[in-house]
């Protein structure tokens, strides 16, 4: 029996973004968490590192304490649950991308058969059980974030120019699979006066890209908030 395919054209004008994907990242400690308090209507939030004792008191926070040492099956029953309840939450948050890549790998490495150490086939099932999990959840909710550390290294232009570089910490093999599938990039930094802000524009120095509005940057607390509705509040007060 031949498989049909859905081959209907959608004029460019009328197309609407249906959900928001965010991939934030920075060092230990900065707040990337903290981040998801700033979050609108109700967050579910994927604790992977163990790092959301600071959301508490949130009331529109719910935390999932994934399994970090069966993590292999768990994520997959985890998917399916979210699948489940689609639609009681606003937001679903992955705390943190870059440990859920170690658990998975530990976890593989401990089931199999070089003395708890992951194959190279280790890897690959990784690579694609992340970038499969994570296209799956982009519909899951309206806003989906993965939090990730930060990691950096040396990149070399085209004309030859050195730059250190600070990217989210994803293995990388898939780093542009997974950040492909976001909409904004996220580097969260303090600056001088010790104010919390996204850089929101890459350049050689920083991975970061913003495809939902015009903003090079924002204060930590505007990350999820549109610039006209930042607009309408100021013009309120």
């Amino acid at each position: 029996m031949t498989q049909e395919f859905d081959f209907s054209t959608h004029s460019a004008e009328t197309l609407e973004k249906e959900g928001k994907t965010y991939c934030l990242y920075a060092n230990p400690g900065m707040g990337k968490t903290h981040t998801l308090r700033y979050l609108p209507g109700k967050t579910l939030v994927l604790d992977i590192d163990r790092t959301s004792q600071v959301l508490k008191g949130e009331p529109n926070i719910d935390v999932i304490y994934v399994d970090n040492q069966n993590t292999w099956e768990y994520w997959g029953a985890l998917l399916l649950h979210l699948k489940d309840i689609k639609g009681k939450y606003d937001n679903i948050a992955v705390d943190n991308v870059s440990e859920l890549e170690r658990c998975l790998l530990s976890d593989l490495g401990f089931i199999g058969k070089n003395q708890g150490v992951p194959s190279q086939g280790d890897y690959q099932k990784m690579q694609f059980k992340v970038v499969n999990s994570f296209r799956w959840m982009k519909n899951l909710a309206d806003r989906i974030v993965f939090n990730a550390w930060e990691t950096t290294d040396m990149y070399t232009a085209a004309e030859g120019t050195h730059y250190n570089r600070s990217y989210p910490q994803i293995n990388q093999k898939i780093i542009n699979n997974v950040l492909g599938l976001c909409d904004v990039v996220g580097r969260l930094m303090i600056n001088a006066e010790g104010e919390r802000g996204f850089v929101l524009e890459g350049t050689n120095s920083i991975y970061a890209k913003n495809q939902l509005d015009n903003r090079k940057g924002c204060k930590q607390e505007e990350i999820f908030v549109m610039p006209s509705t930042i607009e309408e509040e100021k013009g309120e007060k």
